[in-house]
């Protein structure tokens, strides 16, 4: 029976690693996600100041670039709150 718990025990401590790999995984996959909506945002607000510079710019162009920084601001929340949560289950994981 010794021999079988063993098994058992250490059956359940892969799958509890599996999952706490998949689940740093997905929060990774969620950071690029937001990384790359941050990119085009600025991407978006360097095409304003560009426009405003040129003096080409829409009218509302102060207040669309507002928009998208604090939409940043918002995405980079996002990422901050997933940082803890990945860092805490690599521990989990190693140790």
């Amino acid at each position: 029976m010794g021999f079988l718990d063993k098994v058992k025990d250490t059956a359940n401590k892969a799958a509890d690693q599996a999952k706490q790999a998949t689940a740093v995984g997905k929060e990774k996959l969620e950071d690029r996600n937001l990384q790359k909506k941050i990119n085009e945002l600025q991407q978006e607000i360097g095409a304003l100041v560009v426009a405003q510079r040129r003096n080409d710019a829409p009218d509302d162009a102060a207040t669309r670039i507002d928009v998208k920084v604090a939409e940043i601001g918002e995405l980079e929340a996002q990422m901050a709150s997933n940082t803890p949560d990945a860092s805490s289950g690599d521990a989990a994981a190693a140790g």
